[in-house]
Formats: C-alpha cells, sequence, structure tokens
C-alpha cells in the first residue's frame, strides 16, 4: 500500500485547516468508499462567523463532493474522493455529518 507524505488519518494536511473542522474531516475519512479528505483554499469573511464548525454540503463532483467548512470568520473548501461504485452510500453518510442545502 502507498503511504501519502501528507495524508493523515485519510485527511491531506500539506496545507491549513481551519479550527474546530479536523474531526469532522477525520469522520468523513473513515466512511467507507472515502479515498480521500483535501482541504482546499481559506477564505475569510468580514462578517461574523458561526460559533460551532459545520460542513455544508455544496455540490457533486466528477471524483466525488465539494463541501464548504463554517468555523467563525473563516469558509474552507473540502474535496472529499470517493469510490465511483459508493458515491450514493457516501452521499447518504453524508448528510448525517453535513447541512444539505
Amino acid at each position: 500500500m502507498t503511504t501519502f507524505r501528507y495524508v493523515k488519518h485519510g485527511v491531506k494536511r500539506k496545507h491549513g485547516i481551519i479550527e474546530g473542522i479536523l474531526p469532522l474531516l477525520e469522520q468523513i475519512s473513515e466512511i467507507e468508499g472515502v479515498e480521500k479528505v483535501i482541504p482546499a483554499s481559506i477564505s475569510y469573511s468580514p462578517s461574523i462567523g458561526i460559533r460551532q464548525p459545520e460542513l455544508r454540503f455544496q455540490r457533486e463532483t466528477p471524483s466525488g463532493f465539494k463541501l464548504l467548512a463554517h468555523s467563525k470568520r473563516s469558509i474552507q473548501e473540502i474535496f472529499v474522493v470517493v469510490v465511483r461504485l459508493k458515491k450514493e452510500e457516501v452521499k447518504y453518510k453524508l448528510k448525517d455529518l453535513c447541512l444539505f442545502s
């Protein structure tokens, strides 16, 4: 099995991760069918953010899903890469962890 340099517990950690989101990302990485969880760019909002970190489902991508992580005054894109055959099962399990709009 190949080990990746910046991947720990299924979550890529080369770049920053906003405060309080890491435990949620590790839960997602443990779902059967999830290959990788990749945190991407962080944006900052001038408005007062939420107190508790949360994940919001944004859309499906060809390789999985795109989520938005919200915490205090930060927003971060999260990409979840899944096994193609298990995409619907993973989406169903993400409903427990994410807010769907």
